[in-house]
């Protein structure tokens, strides 16, 4: 009689309850390596990924639009998971908040999450348990394919934790990532807040200028690309595959305009857990808002813009420190359109000539990859679409806004407007680097 070959989910399942009876018999693992593969000959978004390491036969997650819940997979309990908080302006964490319904406090009492008057902001912090998010991404010989390698610790001397670098060049035990589009308080303070519309029409500098007015101290800013490669590779990491609007939810996407986008206010998944999406795009049913570990409108909606990220006439220039950590010699983030300041930023690769077609494939360095050629199709590659003016300098937007449809995504990205355009569809929120 011949051996019967379980593959497929089964398979995955099986092996991942081993897993947990193992951990729990011996506690806690120290020494997590998840590993996947990203083969770029491969268009299927799904078949592309392999899973290396310890992530092999641990089960993809994903949102199961039939029962409108948020299917785990084997990754409920993975270390890197954020948890929800209300974040003092210092830096110091007031409260965690209830993980199922922000309007709670982790203890159960009424949060302050839709109250402007509390002194600080909702957001995700990363970093459990002491444990940071290690990363580092080995290229094949064709650097459009690559082994991505995330860990709860320094496996080798090629990880870093680049999220976990702070203004001073110090490593903190964590960051915080917003859990609402930004909204501009009477203080000129862009806060992360329940219940809030969310401010347009700024320029980049002044987006800066009003998320670090959170603190007299050197912690806050916009949001920053060392903290979306993380978590965007954490989300291809969990769901397997590199179409994230299927995997997660399809956002605030379609028929979008101004005056919808002004009848929104944050907090629509308030209790709705970390993770919940639709199939819908329809940007008029707020309801349909994506959310990605705790946050909402991870894509869609309104294109988010971020730090550390430019297009210098077709060249990739990127940041992954406020500081010179990273190896750049710019000691800040700069907000300027003249190609000479971002001399001290690293160098990516060259990018192709896009207007909202999708990425095809990406060329990968270390900790940090380039869009190298386009292609036409939603459902092929990445999934998600590219805009690129490469006859200027251009400041990073990602994400996609509501009427983008399925251009939109955890890898949209535009690389086509200056840091002094400001429109209806382009935003920012605040994150934070603590000091200590």
């Amino acid at each position: 009689m011949g051996v019967e070959i379980w593959e497929g989910p089964k398979t995955e399942r099986l092996i991942g309850a081993i897993k947990e009876v193992r951990d729990a018999i011996l506690g806690e693992r120290t020494g997590i390596v998840y590993g996947f593969h990203i083969d770029s000959t491969e268009s299927d978004p799904e078949d592309c990924i392999t899973y290396l390491e310890d992530a092999v036969g641990m089960v993809p997650a994903k949102m199961n639009y039939g029962t409108g819940k948020f299917d785990y997979g084997s990754w409920e309990h993975a270390f890197f998971m954020p948890r929800p908080c209300m974040l003092n302006f210092d830096g110091s964490v007031a409260y965690y908040l209830n993980p199922n319904d922000y309007s709670k406090k982790a203890d159960g009492t009424a949060s302050d999450v839709a109250d402007l008057n509390f002194a600080g902001n909702a957001m995700m912090e990363w970093g459990q348990n002491g444990k940071k998010i290690w990363y580092k991404i080995v290229p094949d010989a064709t650097p459009t394919s690559a082994s991505v390698y995330i860990a709860d610790h320094p496996a080798d001397e090629d990880f870093r934790a680049w999220s976990f670098i702070n203004n001073q060049g110090a490593m903190v035990d964590h960051f915080y990532t917003p859990i609402y589009n930004g909204h501009l308080d009477s203080s000129n303070r862009m806060r992360s807040i329940s219940g809030q519309a969310y401010t347009k029409s700024l320029t980049a500098a002044n987006e800066r200028t009003y998320c670090r007015n959170n603190s007299s101290l050197p912690i806050w800013d916009t949001e920053v690309f060392c903290d979306v490669i993380l978590i965007n590779l954490l989300l291809y990491l969990m769901s397997k595959s590199l179409d994230t609007q299927t995997a997660f939810g399809q956002g605030l996407t379609t028929s979008g305009s101004q005056a919808v986008n002004e009848g929104f206010s944050t907090g629509v998944h308030n209790a709705k857990g970390l993770f919940f999406g639709t199939s819908s795009g329809a940007a008029a049913t707020y309801t349909n808002a994506v959310k990605v570990f705790g946050m909402e409108n991870w894509w869609g909606f309104t294109w988010r813009r971020i730090g550390g990220l430019v297009n210098v006439s077709g060249t990739e220039k990127y940041k992954l420190t406020r500081g010179t950590g990273d190896g750049s010699t710019a000691t800040d983030y700069v907000v300027s359109a003249t190609a000479a300041d971002y001399g001290g930023y690293l160098t990516g690769g060259t990018l192709p000539s896009a207007s909202g077609t999708y990425i095809g494939s990406q060329t990968f360095s270390k900790w940090a990859y380039t869009p190298t050629t386009v292609q036409s199709s939603s459902a092929l590659y990445y999934c998600d679409g590219l805009w690129t003016n490469n006859g200027q300098v251009d400041y990073a937007l990602r994400g996609g806004a509501s009427g983008d449809t399925a251009q939109c995504g955890a890898g949209a990205l535009s690389l086509t407007d200056t840091a002094a355009v400001a429109r209806w569809y382009i935003a920012a929120a605040p994150s934070c680097k603590p000091l200590s």
